[in-house]
C-alpha cells in the first residue's frame, strides 16, 4: 500500500513538475501533514505551536512550556524559569507581598543557571557573577577585552584607552553633540591609530556626519592636523587638485553627447557598491543614469526615513562620473543647516568626497532627536570651448550638497538638479550688429512717420507709440535673426547643439517680451484713433435734384442709402489681409512636422522659440500669399467699397486727422448734368488747407446754427461744407490734383510740400483702385497687427512652453481686440454718422 502510494506521488511530480507543486500556508496552530498533503491542527494543548525555522511539518513546545509526554507540553507558571536544555521547570526565588509574588531578578553582571553540572534542573534559580575578564551577554559570559585594563588605561566604550594619550588629546568643549557620541569617535580614533581599519572607517562616518567639522577636537582631528601621523588605513575625505588626479574635469567630443553620473555606498566594513536606477531603488527618484550634456535636470521627492534603514548607519555615500567607462569622483562643495560653507583655511581643499543622507542627533540639553538631511544635491557642469579644438568642448563637473534640520520627523524632501553653465553663442554679439542696423532704421522711420503725423495735424504724444512700434520691431527681428545664426553656427560647428547660456536666455526672453509690450502700446494706440476718426457720408441726392433744380428736402425713403453705406463701412473697419484663423492652424501643422527634427535639439527656451517664429512666418507668408492671388483672383474686399459708394450714390469722407482725409467719391451716372469724378482721383486722399479746416472747427461748435442763424444740427452743417467743397472740386475751384511719389507711397508720409493757403491738395495713386480710406481700418495696418500676432505667439511659447497654448492665446487676443474693436469703432460712426449703427452685427 505504501508502494502504490509512492508511486503516485512519483507520477504526479514527474508529470505536473516539481516547480508547480507549493506547500499551503499553515497557521500558528496548524502544521503540514505530508501524507494527508493538508494542514493539521496541532494537538489540543495550549502549549502547543507549530515549529519555526520553516519546520512546519510538526509541533512543538512554545518558548516558556516543556515536553510533558508524547505529542504534549505543559507551561511553566510565572515564578518558574524554563532549563537552558529545554527540559524542565525551576523555580525562581519569590516572596509574597501583599499578596503578589516578587521573583529576584539577576543584576546586569550576572548569568542564570538552571542545570547542575550532570544536566539535572536545580531546585531554584542560582544567579552567577562573571569571572574577571568576562562579561554577561545573552546569559552567557563572553570574554570582555575592557576589563582587564591596567592602571596605565581607561576603558572607554569597552576599549582600554591610554591615560597618556587621552591627556595629549584635546578637550572637546562643545555641546552640539551628545557625550555618548563623542566617547564613540574617541574611541575609533584612537583604535585607528593603532591601523584598525574598520574603526578608521567608521571615524571616517562620523566625520562626515558633522558636516566636516573644524573643531581640533573633534571625529576630523586626524584630518585636519597636521603634525598627526596619518594612519596608513585612514581614508581620504578630500580630493586633490594636482594634474595626476582627477579634479572634475573632463573632454567633450562630438560622438560623446552623454555622461553617467552615478552614487556609490561606502560602509564601515568596507563595501562599496554602485547604486542603480532601476525601480524601488531610494535614489532612482532623483539620480538620471544618464545626462545629456547641456540638458538641465530637476526632481523633488519625498523620502520615507524607515526606507533607508538598509543602510548601516555608518553609511556614506559618493558621487562619482563615467565619460569614457573610467569612474572617477565627483568634487563636492558641503553646504551646512546654517547656511555657510566648510572653512577652507582648516582643510587644504573645500572638493570632498562624501556626503550623507541623513543622521539624527540626540539633543545633549532636551531629550529630542534633530534629523540633519540631505535637502538639496546640486551638480554643476561648466562647460567651455576648447581653444586647441575648435570642434571640442571641456566640462568641469563639481557638486554640492545643502542640508537642512527637521525635529521629530520620518519623511524629508529632497530635491536632486542638474545644471550647466554654458560658453555663450554668439547672441550677443549678433545683437549688437542686428540690434545696432535695425535700431537706427526703426528710429529713424519713426521720425519720419512721427513728422508726417504732425503735419496731418496729429498729436506730439503720437511719437510715443510709434517709436515703440518701431522700437519693437527692431528688438524682436534682431534678437531672431541672431538666434537663428546662433543656431545654424552650433549645429555647423561642433556636430551637437548645445542649449543657449542662461545669460543669453533672459536677453532674449526680455527682448521678446519688451517687444510685445511695446508693440502692445503701438496696437493700441492704432485701436483708439482709428475709433475717434471723423466720418462723414454724402447722399448728393439731397444737394442736387436730377433735373438740374435746387437742393431738395430729406426723404425719409433716402436714408436706406446713407445705413447701408454706414453698414459696409462698419463691416470692413476689422477685415485682415491674412486671416489669424489660418496662420494659427498652418503654424501648428508646421510644428508638428518639425517635431522629429526638434528632438535633435537641446531643451533651450531660446531655440524653441526661434522655431516657433520660424513656422509662424512661413505660414502667415503661406496665407497672405494665398490671399493676395485670391483677392486678384476673385476680386478684394478693398474694391467693394468704391463700388458701394458708386452704386448708392453716396459719398465717403473719413479724416484720419485734422488736415488728412481719405474720400471715396459717390456720383453715379443718373446725375447726367454733373461732373463725375472718376480714375484714380475717385478713391483720393486730401491734404486740407488750414482755412478749410478753420471753417470746418467753426462749424462744429455748438454755436454756429445760432451765428448763421439756421435752426440744423452741426454735423448737418458740415456735412453741407463739405459736400459743397467736393462740388466746387468737381469744377476745378480751391484744390489742385498731385500724384504720390514711389517714397510717399512706401513710407505712407507726406515728403514733398503742397499748397497752402486756401489750396487743398488731392493726391492720388496711380493705377490703384483700393479706397485710401483703408488706411484707418485693420486693412492698411496689417503690418503692425501682424508683427504683433507674432510677437504675442511667440511670447507664449516662451513663457508656457507650450505651442497649443500660444496658439489659443494668440486667437484668444485677436478675438477680443476685434470685437473691442468693433463695439468703439460703431460707436464711433453712430455718433458721427447720427446713423443707427448696432454694437453688434
Amino acid at each position: 500500500m505504501i508502494l502504490i502510494k509512492e508511486c503516485v506521488c512519483v507520477f504526479f511530480i514527474v508529470t505536473f513538475g516539481v516547480s508547480a507543486f507549493h506547500l499551503p500556508s499553515c497557521n500558528l496552530t496548524q502544521y503540514y501533514d505530508p501524507n494527508l498533503m493538508s494542514c493539521q491542527s496541532c494537538p489540543a494543548n495550549t502549549s502547543m505551536i507549530r515549529a519555526a525555522n520553516g519546520k512546519s511539518f510538526s509541533c512543538v513546545c512554545d518558548d516558556h512550556s516543556v515536553p510533558n509526554g508524547p505529542a504534549k507540553c505543559r507551561s511553566c507558571n510565572a515564578t518558574e524559569l524554563v532549563s537552558s536544555d529545554g527540559s524542565a521547570c525551576v523555580p525562581r526565588r519569590c516572596q509574597n507581598t501583599s499578596g503578589k509574588f516578587v521573583c529576584r531578578k539577576c543584576p546586569s553582571d550576572y548569568i542564570t543557571v538552571t542545570q547542575n553540572n550532570d544536566g539535572s534542573p536545580m531546585k531554584e534559580v542560582l544567579c552567577v557573577k562573571c569571572s574577571r575578564g568576562y562579561k554577561a551577554q545573552n546569559n552567557v559570559c563572553v570574554r570582555c577585552e575592557a576589563c582587564t585594563c591596567t592602571k596605565n588605561h581607561i576603558v572607554i566604550k569597552d576599549v582600554c584607552v591610554t591615560k597618556k594619550y587621552l591627556a595629549e588629546r584635546p578637550k572637546y568643549e562643545e555641546t552640539r553633540v551628545h557625550p555618548s557620541t563623542v566617547l564613540e569617535f574617541m574611541k575609533h580614533e584612537y583604535l585607528c591609530m593603532q591601523n584598525d581599519a574598520l574603526s578608521c572607517r567608521t571615524l571616517t562616518s562620523y566625520c562626515v556626519r558633522n558636516l566636516y567639522t573644524t573643531d581640533l577636537a573633534g571625529p576630523c582631528r586626524l584630518w585636519i592636523q597636521p603634525k598627526l601621523q596619518t594612519p596608513k588605513e585612514l581614508p581620504p575625505l578630500t580630493i586633490e587638485t594636482s594634474e595626476d588626479k582627477f579634479s572634475g574635469e573632463i573632454k567633450i567630443s562630438r560622438e560623446n553627447e552623454f555622461i553617467m553620473i552615478a552614487i556609490a555606498a561606502y560602509t564601515a566594513e568596507g563595501g562599496f557598491q554602485f547604486e542603480d536606477n532601476t525601480e524601488g531603488k531610494i535614489f532612482s527618484c532623483f539620480t538620471p543614469s544618464r545626462i545629456r550634456v547641456g540638458n538641465d535636470f530637476y526632481k523633488e521627492c519625498n523620502m520615507n526615513i524607515s526606507n533607508l534603514s538598509r543602510f548601516e548607519k555608518e553609511s556614506t555615500f559618493g558621487l562619482f562620473l563615467s565619460s569614457n567607462g573610467d569612474f572617477n569622483p565627483i568634487p563636492i562643495v558641503v553646504r551646512k543647516p546654517n547656511g555657510y560653507y566648510i572653512k577652507r583655511d582648516t582643510w587644504t581643499t573645500s572638493k570632498f568626497r562624501r556626503y550623507f543622507l541623513f543622521d539624527k542627533s540626540l539633543s545633549t540639553t532636551v531629550n529630542v532627536s534633530t534629523t540633519v538631511y540631505l535637502r538639496t544635491l546640486i551638480i554643476k557642469i561648466m562647460i567651455q570651448r576648447d581653444k586647441s579644438l575648435s570642434s571640442s568642448l571641456r566640462g568641469q563637473i563639481s557638486a554640492e550638497v545643502q542640508y537642512a534640520t527637521k525635529s521629530i520627523s520620518d519623511t524629508v524632501t529632497t530635491v536632486f538638479r542638474v545644471e550647466h553653465d554654458l560658453p555663450t553663442a554668439g547672441i550677443i554679439r549678433g545683437l549688437e550688429i542686428w540690434g545696432g542696423i535695425l535700431g537706427v532704421l526703426s528710429t529713424l522711420y519713426a521720425l519720419v512717420q512721427w513728422r508726417g503725423n504732425v503735419r496731418r495735424g496729429g498729436f506730439l504724444f503720437s511719437l510715443v507709440p510709434l517709436l515703440g512700434g518701431t522700437v519693437a520691431d527692431a528688438l524682436y527681428f534682431a534678437v531672431w535673426f541672431s538666434s537663428l545664426h546662433a543656431l545654424a553656427a552650433e549645429t555647423g560647428t561642433l556636430g551637437m547643439t548645445l542649449p543657449l547660456s542662461r545669460y543669453e536666455e533672459h536677453i532674449i526672453k526680455s527682448f521678446v517680451f519688451s517687444a510685445v509690450s511695446l508693440k502692445f502700446l503701438r496696437v493700441t494706440w492704432m485701436n483708439w484713433n482709428q475709433c475717434r476718426c471723423d466720418v462723414f457720408l454724402l447722399d448728393w441726392s439731397e444737394y442736387n435734384s436730377p433735373f438740374g433744380k435746387d437742393g431738395v428736402t430729406i426723404e425719409q425713403s433716402n436714408l436706406w442709402k446713407v445705413g447701408t453705406l454706414a453698414r459696409e463701412w462698419s463691416s470692413v473697419q476689422t477685415k485682415r489681409r491674412a486671416h489669424p484663423g489660418y496662420t494659427v492652424t498652418l503654424a501648428l501643422a508646421i510644428l508638428y512636422f518639425m517635431s522629429p527634427w526638434q528632438t535633435y535639439l537641446p531643451k533651450s527656451k531660446g531655440y524653441q522659440w526661434t522655431l516657433a517664429t520660424i513656422a509662424w512666418w512661413t505660414s502667415y507668408t503661406s496665407v497672405l500669399l494665398v490671399m493676395f492671388v485670391a483677392d486678384k483672383t476673385f476680386g478684394s474686399p478693398a474694391k467693394t467699397l468704391p463700388k458701394v459708394c458708386s452704386g448708392l450714390g453716396v459719398s465717403l469722407i473719413v479724416f484720419q486727422e485734422d488736415f488728412y482725409a481719405h474720400y471715396v467719391h459717390g456720383r453715379n451716372e443718373e446725375s447726367k448734368e454733373m461732373r463725375a469724378m472718376t480714375g484714380p482721383l475717385a478713391t483720393c486722399r486730401v491734404v486740407v488747407a488750414p482755412q478749410l479746416r478753420a471753417v470746418y472747427k467753426q462749424l462744429s461748435g455748438p454755436e454756429a446754427a445760432i451765428t448763421l442763424g439756421v435752426n440744423e444740427p452741426a454735423h448737418s452743417l458740415l456735412t453741407q461744407f463739405l459736400a459743397a467743397f467736393f462740388e466746387r472740386a468737381l469744377d476745378g475751384l480751391n484744390w489742385v490734383a498731385s500724384e504720390r511719389s514711389v517714397l510717399e507711397r512706401l513710407l505712407d508720409v507726406e515728403m514733398n510740400a503742397r499748397e497752402s493757403g486756401s489750396t487743398s491738395c488731392l493726391l492720388y495713386d496711380p493705377d490703384d483702385n483700393a479706397a485710401s480710406c483703408f488706411a484707418v481700418t485693420w486693412w492698411g495696418e496689417e503690418w503692425a497687427l501682424g508683427t504683433f500676432d507674432a510677437m504675442l505667439f511667440g511670447a507664449i511659447v516662451m513663457a508656457a512652453d507650450e505651442t497649443l497654448t500660444a496658439a489659443v492665446v494668440t486667437l484668444a487676443v485677436w478675438k477680443i481686440l476685434k470685437h473691442l474693436r468693433t463695439i468703439f469703432g460703431n460707436r464711433n460712426l453712430r455718433l458721427k454718422t447720427k446713423v443707427d449703427i448696432p454694437l453688434f452685427q
